[in-house]
């Protein structure tokens, strides 16, 4: 069975130029990605930085300075 990491990296493109990792599933109207977690559907660029940075500190917006919606990548710079 894939972890929850395993799964979101089989949906992920690594665009190596402008340095996002591209959601490649399913996205909401405003072009955010969604996965479901444990029977939610959550942001996956939450998903990932909890994943990978831990929780999200309480003020401050999850929103990439690269302005695409669909990078998942918790290394980029937040605004």
């Amino acid at each position: 069975m894939m972890t929850l990491m395993e799964r979101i990296e089989s949906k992920i493109e690594r665009v190596t130029e402008s340095g996002c990792w591209i959601w490649t599933a399913s996205c909401d109207t405003k072009g955010y990605g969604g996965i479901c977690v444990d029977g939610e559907m959550r942001k996956v660029h939450r998903v990932v930085y909890e994943i990978t940075t831990g929780a999200i500190p309480d003020g401050l917006q999850l929103d990439h300075l690269c302005r695409v919606r669909s990078c998942v990548n918790p290394y980029r710079d937040w605004e």
